[in-house]
């Protein structure tokens, strides 16, 4: 029997044993297949294990615990940005009794979830258990401090200080200094800090920030490594950390001082895009909207270490487009632009500025796409708000695109898809503008001048701006050969399309144009080829053929003054009193601008002035004409005194006719004569705009005094719609481009015998003359050959013309073009560069 008994105890011991050995075996092969599933982050899977293991084997053993696996799940879930999984994850590792991190990462959950208050009760909960690590006690002070409950907060540090460390201590006391407004003392709390607090948390960044609070940037970029440009990448502080980053973002902006450290083609990606944001910053910050928005389009679209860049984008991009449209970069203004249109919900007003830049930069191939979208936009709005949208200004709206769209086919020659968006327009609104003034395009490219030119007149009076149909009403009046109907359309329509040379032309009198070059070569030259007729003119010719010596240095002839005073006495004859005026004043003004002072030239001009004072009775034009004479001859102010006061005393506007004849008088010389006179009128009048463009003219055009009495008159006169003073302003403009010409003009004893031989040797000299002290040397002789080739593009061909051999003149060369430089010739109006109706048919 105890033979049975010990072999039977003998055999259930050696089962206990290959029971165990199978646990064990069954544990290492289960910690094994945990081990390779946790190294490869699959932590749903290794959870999923242990449920399943622990079913057959409750009491199986492992490590790490199914807390820790559930901690790393939900860390997982979290750098996913999964935060409700992660949530649940944390919350079951609590369940399973793990503290301290997990606490931490929960409430970092719950933040995220914009969960504040349940995060709060979770660490307080946990603190008030004494289940709250101390290490990560410091996370539900930083909760209370985010829900602004500093009571508590002062009230934990103060009764349980103990419960937290120093570091996470002083941390608490220099935000509450912060937030106290004590900078000072907030940064002696930052500066005893020897290690981060939290996870993540950066002990410097809470010092450059106290810095920067108490505006101490000097400090802050010396933290930052922003201050000396000597360090290197790897000293660049800032570049170390997203929030130091952050930091020195805010800090250039601040301040907006350059970058000392520059990217090198070896820094890494995040070395890069923070110093690509921080000149970005800078640029916005100079108002250099163009040249940011290039950097915004070169960074990654939407960039996680700087999520705000996507706030920004749209309104940088949108300014700017503005500025590069202002800039004339028409091209770049289009890349800023065209992205909006689909990042954004679709803006009508960004459309049409957008549909002017694709016309700019000839992308015919963009515009009928966006003006598609704009008519589709339209449409849905005028159904969805047609309080906004009232049905006659939807029709007009509606036609005016579909007319747009007809324009944008013609520019890509598709004449058929034209007259069909034209007929749609009709079918919408018949009486729209925009198609009455396609239709009188249509009727002119068919040659139906009349017909066409009703449809432009009724277009335009209805509120029609586009150029093509101002340009063709005046090229229709021109195929009518009707002037007064051309220059009645540009008067009445021309400013509403820019065509801004529509003033009153500036007609300067021919002797006093020729008399006002201060150069007797020149005077004589203009006189003689002058085919006006023109009684002062005459007086300037019989000046220049009693002429008997040729001029000396001062630029002075001798003039035989018997054979002239018997000339002009007989040309006066056969003139009425008033005609006689301009003469007599040409006369007295020739003889004291050109004549040497030989014996009886004083005495000859008085003769003349003489006559002046007797038609003066009759004609109290004479008398301004003899004041002229004086301004010009006398050097004294005093006596001008009397006649100017006899003569200002009959007028109704003493102010504008003392203006007015300062105005005329300097043309003849530099006139100082009438400054007191100026003066005293403008105590009485100082915003007489003729009187401040009159005082302006007394002194030197480069003296600073010329520019701003003559700015300050014009804004005057314009702002009065003043149109006699407007029209002395044109004058005075016309006046100094004509001095210009003529001061490197060379003389004009080198066009005589002037050929194709030495024309070069003249241009040059010329050049010379008018640019050779505004550039360097080196610079003017590498130019020299365009700016020749330039000039004779603009001059009269001087080559022989084979088809009119028999016509001399044609071999000739224009002097009056060259001397006076086509100035009273106006200017063509441009055409659109774009195919027109024209070429519809």
């Amino acid at each position: 029997m105890a033979k049975h008994q010990s072999k039977h105890q003998s055999k259930q011991r050696s089962q206990q044993q290959v029971s165990s050995t199978e646990t064990k075996v069954t544990e290492n092969s289960f910690q094994n297949q945990l081990q390779e599933l946790l190294n490869q982050k699959k932590y749903r899977q290794a959870l999923e294990e242990i449920k399943k293991h622990q079913r057959l084997q409750p009491n199986i053993e492992f490590t790490p615990k199914e807390s820790e696996i559930w901690l790393l799940r939900g860390q997982q879930e979290f750098q996913k940005q999964d935060f409700k999984q992660a949530e649940k994850s944390f919350s079951r590792a609590l369940e399973f009794g793990l503290v301290g991190e997990v606490h931490y990462w929960q409430a970092k959950c719950l933040l995220e979830l914009k969960q504040l208050d349940p995060a709060i009760n979770l660490l307080r909960n946990a603190f008030v258990a004494g289940t709250l690590p101390k290490d990560y006690s410091i996370c539900y002070l930083k909760l209370l401090l985010l829900k602004g409950d500093i009571a508590t907060v002062e009230q934990l540090i103060q009764e349980q200080s103990k419960r937290f460390s120093a570091n996470q201590l002083h941390w608490v006391r220099g935000v509450l200094a912060l937030k106290n407004g004590q900078p000072e003392a907030a940064l002696t709390s930052f500066q005893k800090i020897k290690r981060a607090v939290t996870d993540g948390d950066l002990p410097l960044a809470w010092i450059v920030y106290t810095q920067q609070v108490s505006d101490n940037w000097d400090a802050a970029a010396n933290l930052l490594g922003l201050k000396s440009p000597s360090f290197a990448h790897s000293q660049a502080k800032y570049l170390e950390h997203p929030i130091l980053e952050r930091l020195a973002i805010f800090q250039q902006g601040k301040i907006g001082k350059e970058l000392p450290i520059k990217p090198q083609k070896t820094a890494d990606k995040n070395t890069q895009e923070a110093l690509t944001v921080l000149e970005m910053l800078q640029l916005i910050d100079q108002g250099d909207h163009h040249d940011a928005a290039h950097l915004l389009l070169n960074m990654e679209r939407r960039s996680p270490r700087f999520p705000e860049l996507e706030s920004l984008r749209p309104l940088l991009l949108t300014l700017a487009g503005q500025q590069a449209l202002n800039q004339g970069e028409t091209r770049c203004a289009e890349l800023f632009w065209q992205p909006l249109l689909t990042e954004q919900p679709f803006n009508p007003q960004l459309a049409i500025n957008l549909l002017e830049v694709f016309d700019l930069n000839d992308h015919d191939q963009e515009r009928p796409r966006l003006l598609t979208r704009l008519l589709k936009w339209l449409e849905q709005e005028g159904k969805q708000k047609p309080q906004e949208w009232p049905a006659q200004r939807l029709k007009l709206t509606l036609a005016h695109l579909h007319c747009a769209m007809a324009d944008a086919y013609i520019a890509l020659d598709r004449s058929r898809a034209a007259l069909g968006a034209l007929q749609q327009a009709e079918r919408i609104c018949p009486t729209s503008p925009e198609l009455l003034g396609r239709k009188g395009l249509v009727e002119a490219s068919e040659g139906n001048y009349t017909e066409a030119i009703a449809f432009l007149i009724q277009a335009i009076e209805n509120g029609c701006r586009y150029e093509e149909v101002y340009g063709t009403l005046l090229e229709c009046w021109n195929r009518l050969d009707n002037k007064q109907e051309f220059n009645e359309a540009r008067r009445k329509f021309g400013k509403l399309f820019g065509d801004l040379n529509i003033e009153p032309q500036v007609e300067i009198l021919p002797w006093v144009d020729a008399l006002s070059t201060l150069s007797y070569p020149l005077f004589s030259r203009l006189v003689q080829s002058d085919d006006h007729q023109d009684p002062a003119i005459d007086a300037c010719q019989i000046f220049v053929n009693a002429v008997q010596s040729p001029p000396n240095s001062g630029g002075r002839v001798s003039l035989n003054q018997k054979i002239a005073s018997e000339a002009w006495d007989t040309l006066l004859q056969e003139l009425a009193g008033q005609e006689q005026i301009p003469v007599l004043q040409a006369i007295a003004i020739s003889i004291y601008l050109f004549a040497k002072r030989e014996k009886g030239i004083a005495a000859l001009i008085s003769q003349y002035q003489q006559k002046l004072i007797n038609l003066s009775i009759e004609y109290p034009e004479a008398k301004a004409a003899n004041l002229v004479i004086l301004a010009v001859k006398e050097s004294s102010p005093k006596k001008l005194e009397v006649p100017v006061r006899s003569y200002l005393d009959t007028m109704p506007q003493p102010g504008n006719a003392l203006a007015n004849i300062q105005l005329q008088a300097r043309r003849f010389g530099e006139i100082k004569t009438l400054v007191p006179a100026l003066d005293e009128a403008l105590r009485r009048e100082p915003q007489n705009p003729l009187l401040l463009l009159a005082k302006a003219t007394t002194y030197d055009i480069e003296h600073p005094n010329y520019e701003q009495l003559k700015e300050q008159g014009f804004e005057l006169a314009r702002r009065l719609q003043d149109a006699k003073a407007l029209q002395a302003f044109r004058e005075e403009q016309a006046f100094l481009n004509a001095r210009e010409a003529n001061r490197f003009m060379p003389d004009p004893e080198e066009f005589d015998n002037l050929d194709m031989s030495n024309i070069d040797d003249l241009l040059e000299r010329m050049l010379k003359r008018l640019l050779g002290n505004k550039m360097p040397q080196a610079e003017f002789e590498r130019m020299l050959p365009e700016l020749k080739q330039m000039m004779l593009n603009n001059m009269p061909n001087f080559s022989d013309d084979d088809d009119d051999d028999d016509d001399d003149d044609e071999d000739e060369i224009d002097l009056d073009f060259i001397f006076r430089n086509a100035s009273s010739k106006s200017k063509k109006r441009k055409g659109r560069k774009k195919v027109g109706f024209q070429e519809l048919l």
